[in-house]
């Protein structure tokens, strides 16, 4: 078996475990304090509102923007660069508004008037035309249909198939990253009636944007999920709680093992709210990951300490603690490392949406290593000596 410490005999339980605890509780009551005073970045899923992802053919112009959408009479706009910058790909996040709420205005609506807002910002003007890269496969089978001149007479063969021409000049504009740039490039498309590539000649416009998505929450939908996040959450703490204290037998290891995994989540959530990155589902997934990974690490070290205990009864208490915390550092390394590499790999290449979850991630590894050494097995060294033997040895 690999081993990345031969007899390690590192005095964890003696040194450095208050120091370890103190830290802890600074980090703890810090996320804390950060998560109440600063909040998180809700995304959509939870703040309620309406996002739109536009792509630009050029480098967008953010200040143009923002002013078209200020003069829109949108509530709580945010825009956010989001991908590769060389996509030219934007995010508007626009808050509800409760004011067209109680007007019976939805969430369509507000994209609409986003789109309206992009358009004046980049001077297109669509009067008389069609707006290609904006299109849908089914709008602009319906505008080709429109279009297409009958067979005269009507038995010389069959009519061009306007969802098949709407297929392929969906595919084609796919192909260019999204949208058309140049007019030059629809010359290229096969099998187009030629009536119809000349009417998209003279009536489409491109206007240098496309729409890439749409998504909208309406305010109850945002707050049972915020409800049923907060749930999800302490039911998995509570339910370990009395899984740990089952399988010890002793309701101080299954607080110890709670402790240390609120630790890791408060922190690991606390890390987001800082760095203001979106709080969304992927999120909630994230600190549940967290959840599961850190009590898995834990158990290892608990069983280890129960299985040294009953070898060892007369030994001090504390002294097996720390030589059964070295006889798992080894594997406890090793894993964490294993599993660090792969969620810092999903952070540098999973892109802008897979971002705060491997962040979260990221940050719930690295603490849930440390608090399943110096959190719960030193809880259990400190409530040996403050609540005697009897509430923790079995």
């Amino acid at each position: 078996m690999l081993q990345v410490f031969h007899h390690a005999n590192f005095k964890v339980m003696y040194g450095t475990k208050w120091v370890a605890l103190t830290f802890s509780a600074f980090m703890t009551l810090s996320a804390m304090v950060i998560i109440a005073v600063q909040g998180f970045n809700y995304g959509i899923d939870f703040a309620g509102g309406t996002s739109v992802e536009v792509r630009f053919a050029e480098k967008p112009r953010v200040e143009a923007l923002r002013t078209a959408l200020d003069g829109a009479g949108l509530a709580g706009v945010t825009i956010q660069r989001i991908g590769q910058e060389a996509d030219n790909d934007v995010l508007i996040r626009v808050e509800r508004d409760v004011r067209h709420e109680t007007a019976g205005h939805e969430g369509g609506d507000v994209s609409e008037r986003v789109i309206s807002a992009v358009r004046k910002a980049e001077g297109v003007d669509v009067k008389g035309g069609i707006e290609l890269n904006m299109m849908t496969e089914s709008a602009l089978r319906d505008w080709i249909s429109s279009r297409l001149p009958a067979a005269d007479p009507p038995s010389a063969g069959p009519a061009p198939d306007a969802a098949a021409m709407a297929k392929t000049i969906v595919t084609a504009r796919n192909a260019h990253g999204g949208l058309f740039s140049d007019k030059s490039e629809l010359s290229g498309i096969a099998g187009i009636d030629p009536a119809i590539a000349t009417a998209l000649r003279d009536q489409a416009t491109l206007g240098g944007f496309a729409l890439r998505g749409v998504d909208f929450v309406g305010p109850t939908a945002g707050k049972e999920l915020m409800q049923n996040t907060a749930f999800a959450i302490i039911a998995a703490v509570v339910l370990i709680l009395f899984y740990v204290w089952f399988r010890f037998h002793k309701v101080t290891w299954g607080l110890a093992s709670v402790i240390a995994l609120v630790h890791d989540v408060t922190i690991a959530a606390g890390a987001v709210a800082l760095t203001r990155k979106e709080f969304s589902l992927t999120v909630v997934a994230a600190l549940l990951t967290i959840v599961g990974y850190s009590i898995n690490d834990t158990i290892v070290v608990f069983d280890r300490i129960r299985e040294n205990l009953k070898l060892y009864r007369d030994a001090e208490f504390e002294r097996v603690v720390n030589a059964s915390v070295n006889q798992t550092l080894s594997r406890t390394v090793l894993t964490s490392f294993t599993v660090f590499v792969a969620v810092t790999a999903l952070f540098l290449y999973g892109g802008e949406k897979l971002n705060p979850m491997s962040f979260c991630l990221m940050v719930g590894v690295v603490f849930g290593t440390y608090s399943s050494v110096w959190v719960a097995a030193a809880l259990l060294v400190v409530a040996y000596r403050t609540l005697g033997p009897k509430y923790v040895k079995g």
